[in-house]
């Protein structure tokens, strides 16, 4: 049965807030985040990047960490000069691709594969973006007033990377070009594979980010383009009920409740698909008594 959610009087800490960000709300009420959604927008020319009014990092800074900052509020723009990170830099297409990339040689070098031939395909599967802009903007989703972002960047729990492959797979079906290999995993896995594809995929995220990001062990990434947004946040609403357990669905209410939602999603304990899935015959047949009593 499909659930609705009333937006007509939502009020947001007691105050009435942009449509565009209601679904931010609901989202952080839905899940339980330690870090905001992160949108990022391509500013494809250098006038775009002028009338940008985001912090510009003039000392340099990599992208993931522009990313992290963000998911903890911060915005920034940022282009080939202040980005500290030149794989970042050929991911989002600040710069052209070098010989040395395109070939495979600089990881087999490194000793990150075995052969050339297997870092070269890497290499080859390495999906950047085509355009050349000037730059990208990165700031909380929910700091998108008039424009919107090109892609969502999460990192998170797996256990919210669940609900969301769940809430994508509620409209859509299920994942079928996720791409990893724990390289290039922000600006790469989460960013510019996405955007090219317009699919969503999953990250483990990359040694390189969890070294100058300082991830934790337990985060991983998300990316997808900005119009499956709204899509997710609906899929989360409709599979509540389904996919949640009844402590996460307390927690949820109370969410719901502090962030002032006024909503038709009728929650219901006892109520997932799960419930009675599991035991012999015998013990299935024992709760279908205990039901009926």
């Amino acid at each position: 049965m499909t659930t609705t959610v009333d937006y007509t009087n939502t009020l947001i800490n007691k105050r009435k807030i942009p449509v565009e960000n209601k679904s931010c709300v609901l989202i952080e009420s839905l899940l339980s985040f330690s870090r905001k959604p992160v949108g990022v927008k391509f500013l494809l020319t250098e006038n775009d990047y002028e009338k940008s009014t985001s912090f510009e990092h003039k000392n340099g800074m990599p992208y993931c960490t522009a990313i992290k900052n963000a998911s903890k509020g911060s915005h920034y723009k940022m282009n080939m000069e202040n980005s500290s990170c030149v794989a970042a830099s050929r991911a989002l297409g600040f710069t052209e691709i070098s010989e040395e990339s395109l070939s495979g040689s600089r990881h087999e070098q490194l000793g990150v594969y075995k052969n050339l031939c297997i870092s070269r395909s890497v290499a080859k599967d390495m999906v950047y973006c085509q355009h050349r802009c000037a730059g990208v903007e990165i700031k909380p989703l929910d700091a998108y007033q008039e424009d919107e972002p090109d892609v969502v960047v999460l990192v998170t729990s797996p256990y919210n990377a669940m609900r969301i492959v769940q809430s994508y797979a509620y409209h859509f079906g299920q994942l079928k070009n996720i791409k990893m290999a724990g390289m290039c995993a922000i600006c790469q896995e989460c960013t510019s594979y996405p955007y090219e594809t317009n699919s969503l995929n999953i990250s483990m995220l990359c040694s390189g980010t969890r070294c100058v990001g300082q991830w934790s062990e337990n985060e991983l990434g998300i990316g997808f383009p900005y119009h499956y947004f709204e899509p997710i946040v609906d899929g989360l609403i409709q599979t509540t009920n389904p996919m949640e357990d009844n402590k996460n669905k307390k927690k949820i209410a109370r969410r719901l409740s502090d962030n002032g939602l006024v909503s038709s999603l009728e929650i219901k304990p006892n109520d997932n698909y799960y419930r009675g899935a599991y035991g012999t015959p015998k013990q299935k047949e024992k709760e279908k008594q205990r039901d009926v009593e």
